[in-house]
């Protein structure tokens, strides 16, 4: 079967994870409230109030996504703190430019992208996140993937995540591909193999350091680069 389209996860699969990021971000918040909103701040208030607000989530299992202003909201409404609409706003987009600062585009994937878009596939990205989609586009000139990448979907962007097929659906739609003509590459299979399942594409599972113990009904790769010999000259899957 021709591909002509491959859709990506985003944190783990084409750019790396920080796990300090929520603390940087919300000290950040935090200093907006000092200067902006008039409150007294001890360190880590926000970051408590973060937590408290935010919904539950088990991968694989939980498909409904909250959006960082929903979720910015309650906490300010959780500490008591007085906040306008631009308030939330600005402060969505400070966590957000702050929480991923310290990205990084795995060498792999840059040189994978490159590859498809010399060959001419269409690509997006479909990734669970409570970030809006289009906060994503000035990250990716930054990082210097716009050029790579045709449609950045976020699971806050339909309200449901993976393995939902809806985020599959509208970046599928976005880069105008069916599911059969197009594959996804991930690295959870609980929630990117799982879902790319369910919206009919099929799926490949990226483990770069972890061994997978039952590799039946999708492909395993352990870098990104590999996925070359699997299109092949001919784009066939």
């Amino acid at each position: 079967m021709t591909i002509s389209a491959v859709l990506f996860d985003w944190d783990g699969t084409l750019v790396t994870n920080d796990p300090g990021a929520i603390g940087v971000a919300a000290s950040a918040v935090e200093a907006y409230a000092r200067k902006h909103l008039g409150v007294e701040v001890a360190g880590g208030d926000f970051a408590r109030a973060f937590q408290a607000v935010l919904p539950p989530s088990v991968p694989g299992e939980t498909e409904t996504c909250p959006t960082i202003g929903r979720v910015i909201g309650e906490a300010f409404t959780w500490l008591g703190w007085p906040s306008g609409t631009n308030d939330v706003e600005a402060c969505a987009r400070l966590f957000f430019d702050q929480g991923t600062r310290y990205q990084e585009v795995y060498d792999d994937a840059r040189a994978l992208l490159g590859s498809l878009k010399y060959r001419g596939y269409r690509v997006a990205v479909v990734s669970n996140a409570i970030f809006p989609g289009h906060f994503f586009r000035p990250k990716l000139n930054e990082l210097g993937l716009a050029g790579y990448i045709d449609s950045f979907v976020s699971s806050a962007d339909v309200g449901l995540s993976k393995p939902n097929p809806a985020p599959y659906r509208r970046a599928l739609a976005d880069i105008r591909a069916e599911p059969h003509e197009a594959i996804f590459v991930g690295d959870s299979p609980a929630t990117d193999i799982a879902g790319a399942r369910n919206a009919g594409m099929r799926a490949v599972l990226l483990q770069r350091n972890t061994p997978v113990r039952d590799r039946s009904g999708f492909l395993v790769i352990n870098r990104l680069t590999a996925l070359n010999e699997v299109l092949g000259e001919g784009t066939v899957f």
